[in-house]
């Protein structure tokens, strides 16, 4: 890794201003002007384009990485939009400094220079990878098809008289498809890993792990060019498949909300359908348009569309008063052992009288979850809820 010390020696010494930034937050868009420079202090950056309505990520830069001003422009004008992609601490050095600096210091013209040099090379990398036109699993499976070819040749295996002739199967060790993909198409063992991993969630492959030799990618020679083409080309998972995807705990980061929180919103059907597929740039979307809200509040149910513990979030308090009333303060704190950390478990709480609240408190020490018990009272409960509202609504 080149030493980046300069850039971030240059913005302790300058009169820079600092920027604090959390994953998603956008520090500027494309066609501002340009009037800093900006040094990643900690944490990473993403720099997009937006075209034709699809965000693509052109450069993720680091920490002592710098960006934000086009030299060879007359005029500085951003040519792309920056996002915080996780959260970021930045100096934000103001651009007749930066003119200055570069004039006296060999050092970091120099910095500056490497940095050009690595984010050119990087260009060059997505270039190569964009004017693959082909999809990216196809070319996986052709190179399988290749490595497949080579193990086993062309020849069908008959298991018996008058049987239908099946494909031979063909187990190339993973290491050598992953040195195949960097070799080919210079991609990362991880990158290919995933790669892989897709094709094996669609079950053109299977990865098996042979003790003493090594993993394995076993596979049908003959068909897995052509069924990876129909899954590419037909099949309804083949859009999502083009999009980056990205875990329950990397969406959980990006909108900064209590994975908990997440889980239940996807399972009432508070959010969109498109968010269950974890596409970032729908999540992105969705936190531009209607803020982290969205994600951390719960949309409002009337009490006839009570069904879990958690709408109790949106009883009235006389309802829920008189429901819990009804309640032995042992059987409450059973209900409320697995809810640790839910909203709702405070909002049974603070509907308690005192007494009774120190009472289900002290169950509640030491009690030890029973999460079919709790199910089976959170359910009573709910449904005395929703009738007590219904019954005042007249």
């Amino acid at each position: 890794m080149i030493p980046r010390e300069p850039h971030l020696q240059f913005a302790r010494d300058s009169a820079a201003s600092q920027l604090r930034a959390f994953a998603g937050d956008v520090i500027y868009k494309e066609g501002m002007p340009a009037t800093h420079l900006y040094v990643i202090v900690e944490g990473e950056v993403d720099l997009f384009l937006v075209r034709d309505g699809k965000r693509t990520v052109v450069e993720t830069l680091h920490k002592g990485q710098c960006f934000g001003i086009e030299p060879h422009l007359e005029r500085p004008e951003r040519l792309h939009n920056a996002a915080a992609r996780t959260y970021c601490e930045m100096s934000l050095v103001p651009l007749h400094a930066v003119a200055e600096a570069v004039a006296d210091s060999a050092g970091l013209a120099q910095g500056l220079l490497r940095t050009l040099s690595e984010r050119l090379v990087a260009a060059h990398r997505l270039i190569a990878t964009r004017v693959n036109f082909q999809p990216e699993l196809l070319v996986y499976a052709q190179i399988l098809h290749l490595l497949g070819q080579a193990e086993v040749g062309r020849a069908a295996v008959v298991l018996r008289p008058g049987a239908e002739a099946r494909s031979p199967q063909a187990q190339p060790l993973l290491q050598e498809v992953m040195s195949q993909a960097k070799l080919m198409l210079g991609h990362s063992e991880r990158h290919a890993l995933a790669c892989l991993g897709r094709l094996q969630s669609a079950h053109l492959v299977h990865i098996e792990d042979e003790r003493g030799q090594g993993k394995r990618v076993r596979f049908s020679v003959r068909d897995i060019v052509s069924d990876t083409r129909r899954l590419v080309a037909g099949d309804a998972d083949a859009e999502r498949l083009t999009h980056e995807t990205i875990s329950l705990d990397e969406f959980a980061e990006l909108v900064e909300v209590d994975r908990t929180v997440l889980l239940r919103k996807l399972a009432t059907g508070d959010l969109a359908d498109d968010v269950f597929t974890f596409r970032r740039d729908e999540i992105l979307r969705l936190l531009d348009t209607q803020g982290r809200r969205y994600f951390a509040e719960r949309r409002v149910k009337p009490p006839q569309d009570f069904s879990d513990v958690a709408d109790l979030e949106f009883a009235d308090a006389k309802s829920l008063f008189a429901a819990l009333a009804q309640r032995d303060s042992l059987d409450l704190a059973k209900l409320l052992a697995p809810l640790d950390g839910e909203p709702v478990r405070q909002r049974i709480l603070d509907a308690l009288p005192r007494r009774r609240r120190d009472e289900v408190e002290a169950d509640l020490d030491g009690l030890v979850p029973d999460p079919v018990e709790a199910q089976q009272l959170g359910a009573a409960l709910v449904a005395e809820v929703r009738r007590l509202m219904l019954a005042a609504r007249g």
